[in-house]
């Protein structure tokens, strides 16, 4: 096992895996960008980044590709509606799109809780890249943030909706500071109900085609796991290994 996980085709394979769940190609990233991020994403299989590490980096990343490649996974998005979507989805394992225009209908999630999501990242704009119009790259762009913005306004009570965690718990966030710092903290927490064992779900579906819940990115109480005592015994492994996926691999 050792010996197949240190090979070059690992790391090859799982860069791909997550540069397709990341959704990295030219059809929204400039081709340097694109690049760029892909070698990001080979790097950090190829040294084990822990997983908790890996969403933080690209949760909170911005700029442009030259200065911080993980700065693609925001360009990918159109907006901040894509953005909520893909990190609830590969990371939380959760599907939120329903409850932007209404309570969830398999879930107890509500539009506070979509805009609550979205309230920290709302500060996230971007704006083209001088550096790639001078190399007529209509594409490239730098990731930017406004500390200044305010929280999503939240169109059931037309009322501004204070950044909540999927739970419900409101922090507290001194106005000025980046939000979604407090975002990535709270996902990648060990006691966090979601990045653990979605991921650990995620990791075991790869191997037998199947996740524990399936599918792997609808993980709620309607659809509870084939074997609910192997998923908590990976999931309790993958967080005492502090998030080391070639651990919980082997």
């Amino acid at each position: 096992v050792d010996a197949l996980l240190a090979r070059p085709d690992f790391v090859d394979h799982w860069a791909l895996k997550w540069g397709d769940l990341l959704q990295n190609s030219r059809t929204r990233l400039s081709d340097p960008a694109m690049w760029a991020f892909r070698e990001w994403i080979r790097s950090a299989v190829a040294s084990n980044m822990p997983l908790d590490e890996f969403a933080q980096k690209l949760l909170t990343s911005k700029g442009s590709w030259r200065d911080d490649p993980a700065a693609a996974f925001f360009l990918v998005s159109a907006d901040t509606n894509e953005t909520i979507q893909r990190a609830t989805q590969v990371f939380c394992g959760v599907r939120m799109l329903c409850a932007k225009c209404h309570s969830h209908p398999f879930e107890n999630w509500t539009q506070a809780d979509y805009y609550g999501l979205s309230s920290f990242f709302n500060q996230v704009t971007s704006k083209p890249d001088p550096a790639g119009a001078a190399a007529k790259d209509t594409k490239a762009k730098v990731v930017l943030l406004n500390l200044a913005a305010g929280n999503t306004v939240n169109p059931r009570v037309s009322a501004a909706q204070p950044p909540r965690f999927l739970g419900g718990a409101e922090p507290k966030i001194p106005a000025g500071d980046d939000r979604r710092e407090e975002y990535a903290k709270w996902l990648t927490s060990p006691e966090n109900p979601f990045f653990a064992k979605s991921l650990a779900n995620r990791i075991w579906s790869y191997f037998f085609h199947r996740g524990i819940i399936d599918p792997v990115d609808d993980l709620r109480s309607t659809n509870p796991p084939s074997d609910p005592a192997l998923l908590d015994a990976l999931t309790q492994h993958f967080v005492a290994s502090k998030f080391d996926a070639r651990a919980l691999m082997r």
